[in-house]
């Protein structure tokens, strides 16, 4: 169907091989990413993300933050292979089915991806709050009342 990059990146649809229930509709060009691109991007993606997997074993890193990041890199992880699919290998016009299930997969993978970033950030922010309240407590020390008993330094 295409040979590398000559297609100039649209995929040319064989009318034999489109869907039926599209059949007589407009299609158009539907703007495919070449496997010798998708392919090494992704795998140089997945070495990236399990050096950075690797790496969080080192002991300068709560345990709870080293959790919610390795499961958020098994995410990342698990949308590659969906990724590269959908944008390579199905053509959505040809099979739809299998088009959505891959980006489907793919957006959902990302989703929990997304979700666990979220708690990274409020566990963060929570983290830094209090070494912050430590921090002022140490500086400053207790605040004091004034013995009218409205809290003022």
């Amino acid at each position: 169907m295409r040979d590398g990059l000559t297609a100039s990146m649209l995929a040319a649809v064989d009318p034999a091989l489109v869907d039926p229930a599209l059949a007589g509709r407009e299609l158009g060009p539907w703007t495919m990413i070449p496997a010798v691109i998708s392919v090494p991007v992704g795998l140089i993606l997945a070495a990236c993300l399990i050096w950075y997997f690797v790496r969080l074993g080192r002991g300068d890193i709560a345990p709870i933050l080293r959790r919610v990041r390795r499961v958020g890199i098994v995410f990342a992880l698990a949308c590659i292979v969906p990724l590269v699919r959908a944008l390579t290998f199905v053509h959505p016009h040809e099979d739809r089915a299998d088009w959505a299930t891959a980006w489907a997969v793919a957006f959902l993978a990302l989703l929990g991806w997304f979700l666990l970033a979220l708690v990274d950030v409020a566990i963060v922010l929570r983290g830094g709050a209090r070494d912050y309240r430590e921090l002022r407590r140490e500086v400053f020390g207790k605040p004091r009342g004034n013995g009218a008993g409205d809290g003022t330094v």
